[in-house]
């Protein structure tokens, strides 16, 4: 994910902490005939997003898209050059397929060849492109061999993006990747039931925050559906998932080997792996009691059994299966769906620097 792109998320996520603490109090206003079971939760319909998350803003625009030379020998190279806004994805044509936002491209054309950036705009919001022609003189053969050579990214078409899920060697689906799904998608689609005597440990998404506010991790699922994408990294025996959102990480097995015995509970828990047919089955315990799940305390009983299952060669869908006899009364399920993006990395997340108590913004003088 870009810089740019990443500040722009840490303002909407603010926006959306904000809704969540006044939104509350706003209905409980509109409507205080209705009370909710103590004991039971169902899940409200959220706010339909854009992909990704991304709320609607304004049209991509290409600011600038250049060549270091329109005028070359067959199988020269040809730096291309170009930096965009406000795109939902972006794509260089022939041959390149999807791009970063700001990047560059060495291309050895062996024809003339009219190279073209489209740069599209999230729902329907606008597209821009530009077109940039090489023209090249000479037809030798070695160097039209030579034009098929390119630098930088893998190429990634439209096409591929719309096809089936890559396979590692051994014929597994082939997790790898940077992916994202748009925030506050993965929700609940089961019913929520508390144990009876267990009402205390629902404590609404405050307790939360309040763990971001310390730099504190929000544990396992909650932490995959910060608004910040995350890596996998699969190889035969193991898969590693990285978050940019807090630097955390996570290593799972894939070998048939089982929890270590007298786990010491941890923020993310112990993870283990296995296949299910195409579908990466992954069991986590060993978490610490002072992370939450949604709305909910648990406590170091609490067992997930998360489910990754690449359907297209974009798209990843993830459900979490929770329990903990302690706190409910029976397992729930959330779920949702994340999106591949082969042309972002990354970005460095320090959460310790500049990091403010949100609540200090709404502060009443004087009091």
């Amino acid at each position: 994910m870009s810089i740019s792109t990443k500040k722009f998320l840490m303002g909407f996520a603010l926006a959306a902490v904000v809704y969540a603490a006044i939104g509350p109090v706003a209905a409980g206003q509109q409507d205080s005939t209705q009370a909710a079971s103590p004991t039971t939760t169902t899940s409200a319909e959220p706010k339909r997003l854009p992909r990704d998350g991304f709320p609607l803003g304004p049209a991509a625009k290409v600011l600038s898209f250049t060549a270091s030379a329109t005028s070359v020998k067959a199988g020269e190279p040809v730096t291309l050059t170009w930096e965009v806004i406000n795109a939902d994805r972006i794509s260089l044509d022939p041959g390149i397929g999807i791009v970063a936002t700001r990047d560059s491209r060495t291309v050895k054309p062996a024809a003339t060849t009219t190279y073209t950036l489209l740069a599209r705009g999230a729902n329907g919001t606008g597209s821009d492109t530009r077109a940039i022609t090489i023209t090249v003189s000479g037809t030798d053969a070695a160097a039209a061999a030579e034009a098929e050579a390119q630098s930088g990214r893998p190429v990634v078409s439209e096409a591929t993006m719309r096809g089936p899920a890559p396979r590692m060697p051994d014929g597994r689906p082939d997790l790898t990747g940077i992916y994202i799904a748009p925030y506050h998608s993965i929700k609940v689609i089961d019913e929520i039931k508390l144990k009876p005597g267990a009402e205390k440990y629902k404590v609404g998404p405050e307790y939360t925050f309040s763990l971001g506010e310390v730099c504190l991790p929000r544990g396992v699922p909650d932490t995959i559906g910060e608004p910040y994408p995350i890596q996998i990294v699969q190889t035969p025996t193991q898969i590693v998932i990285l978050y940019e959102a807090g630097g955390y990480f996570r290593v799972i097995p894939i070998d048939g080997r089982g929890h270590p015995k007298d786990l010491d509970p941890t923020w993310m828990g112990n993870s283990i792996g296995h296949w299910d047919g195409d579908t990466l089955v992954v069991d986590v315990t060993g978490v610490n009691d002072k992370v939450s799940v949604g709305e909910y305390r648990h406590t170091t009983a609490y067992h997930l059994v998360e489910r990754f299952q690449r359907t297209s060669f974009d798209t990843l869908k993830y459900s979490a299966t929770i329990e903990d006899p302690n706190v409910f009364a029976q397992p729930w399920t959330e779920a949702g769906t994340f999106t591949l993006h082969p042309e972002w990395d990354l970005q460095e997340y320090i959460c310790e620097e500049n990091n403010h108590d949100y609540k200090k913004l709404f502060a009443v003088p004087g009091k």
